[in-house]
């Protein structure tokens, strides 16, 4: 899994297997945000919108269930 970690510049930080990796930040499509699990497609990333939306819901579980009194 890819995913974005944050943008530097004219770079785009990039989490995989554990590892950090700088690509051109041209390579992302524009609506690809920090947090965005993403695919490598070509010589190009883009959004894989099913397992961003997947990621964010359970992250959101994890933080409710630390919550809870």
């Amino acid at each position: 899994m890819i995913i974005l970690d944050r943008y530097e510049g004219d770079f785009a930080v990039l989490e995989e297997d554990g590892a950090l990796k700088n690509v051109p930040r041209k390579l992302l499509d524009d609506n690809i945000k920090e947090g965005s699990v993403i695919i490598k497609k070509e010589n190009k990333y883009i959004l894989d919108k099913e397992k961003t939306a997947a990621r964010l819901k359970r992250i959101a579980e994890l933080q409710k269930s630390l919550f809870k009194n």
